[in-house]
């Protein structure tokens, strides 16, 4: 059933165990290895829970030296095998050895996460049966080996799928690594089927610099955890970068700013007090920002009736809509009947008129428009006097973030919902 390629992993493990319980007195049995000269190392890097303030998980990284002690970095390393089968054998020695090193140390019940070069399964076609063997031999539990798949490096989804149905039948997790870089889709995702997906480095660097990147960042990690995946922030180097990532609702955390790879595990949970740090700043902005809002909205509402209340009287848009355009962030005001019909020309203010591009010129006129599928419409009527605010959305007519305060009024006989668009872009 194994080709010799796939049995040389378990022969060099059957020999470095020997050798390691021949040197017990050490306190941790850490299992070397050779490849084309080159000798190799495990490393771990710790993945945290944000919950629970402690490391939940480890990434097995592959560390290579060659004969003169010089350090090769992994690409280097990876890029040694000539074809398709030696990949293979290479990332098999490399997956067992990261078990070996880890059931060797590990006591209690945290994951390990193994990287598995996806492509070479595609492409070598070879027999299943390989992980299996390497859990029964290093005694680690199914359950808590995690593997890690680069999904955008492989094109035939469908054979994909059959090997990660393969893993999960064995009772181990799956992880997409990398989700958000090159050709990434949530497609794939879908169809996939992930336990967990650790998000491209490069997504949480721009979140930290980027107040829209952080509302995107937001958005990506609500989506996977709609697909039933838990999230890993990944790559995280900075203070602002860790507190991006928590406000995002990541599950989890990994990088340099927390602990760097080595070859023990931890011994001891220090970024507990980091993280309880992490939580109260985030906290503190969270109450800070909602006060502010929350300030900003009270204002804009009382001017909001005060033009509410002249249009009740006087039923004229323009001179009602002066009243809340005495503020910068109002940009324009419209009227629509019960069931969503715009009745009167949308009103702009002057200011913003002036800032509107020509490129989205069709969507400016909200003539004879429909936006009863818009919950400031619809929530509007379904209770009448009372001032909706809706979340920030992206609109149509300039395309720029906003909300849009509004109240359904009785007028004779009708029901009419007064709106006005308030500007809610985000400083970069």
């Amino acid at each position: 059933m194994f080709s010799s390629q796939s049995d040389v992993p378990f022969t060099t493990l059957t020999r470095r165990r020997s050798h390691c319980e021949k040197n017990r007195q050490s306190e941790h049995c850490i299992y070397p290895d050779r490849y084309q000269g080159h000798s190799l190392a495990s490393h771990f890097q710790p993945i945290y829970s944000v919950a629970h303030r402690r490391p939940i998980g480890y990434e097995g990284l592959i560390r290579a030296q060659s004969q003169q002690g010089i350090s090769i970095p992994p690409l280097e390393l990876l890029s040694l095998p000539e074809n398709g089968a030696e990949r293979l054998m290479l990332d098999r020695l490399c997956r067992a050895q990261h078990v070996q090193n880890f059931t060797s140390q590990s006591t209690h019940n945290e994951w390990l996460f193994v990287n598995l070069n996806a492509q070479s399964l595609i492409s070598e076609h070879p027999n299943v049966g390989f992980t299996q063997r390497l859990l029964e031999y290093s005694g680690l539990a199914p359950h808590r080996l995690v593997i890690e798949i680069l999904e955008n490096e492989v094109d035939d989804v469908n054979r994909l799928k059959s090997y990660i149905d393969y893993f999960h039948q064995l009772n181990c997790l799956i992880a997409i690594d990398d989700f958000g870089a090159g050709h990434s889709n949530f497609d794939r995702i879908w169809q996939l089927q992930p336990d967990i997906v650790k998000l491209d480095r490069n997504l949480i660097r721009e979140a930290a610099q980027n107040q829209r990147a952080a509302g995107i960042l937001s958005g990506i990690i609500s989506l996977l955890h709609q697909t039933g995946s838990l999230v890993v922030v990944e790559g995280i180097e900075t203070d602002q970068e860790a507190t991006t990532a928590i406000a995002a609702n990541a599950d989890m955390l990994q990088g340099f700013y927390f602990a760097s790879p080595a070859p023990l595990l931890l011994t001891e949970n220090t970024a507990s007090d980091t993280i309880d740090q992490l939580l109260f700043k985030q906290q503190d902005q969270r109450s800070q920002h909602s006060k502010t809002e929350a300030e900003n909205i009270s204002h804009l509402k009382n001017l909001f009736q005060r033009a509410l209340n002249d249009f009740i009287r006087h039923q004229n848009l323009a001179q009602s809509s002066a009243h809340i355009f005495t503020d910068p962030r109002a940009v324009r005001c419209f009227l629509l009947d019960e069931n969503g019909h715009q009745t009167k020309s949308t009103l702009n203010v002057f200011h913003h008129r002036q800032q509107i591009e020509l490129r989205f010129a069709p969507l400016l006129c909200g003539d004879k428009g429909n936006w009863s599928h818009r919950p400031y419409h619809y929530k509007a009527v379904d209770q009448p006097g009372t001032t909706i605010i809706s979340e920030p959305y992206l609109s149509v007519a300039d395309s720029r973030m906003c909300i849009t305060l509004s109240q359904a009024i009785k007028m004779g006989d009708r029901l009419n919902v007064f709106c006005c668009d308030l500007d809610w872009q985000q400083a970069p």
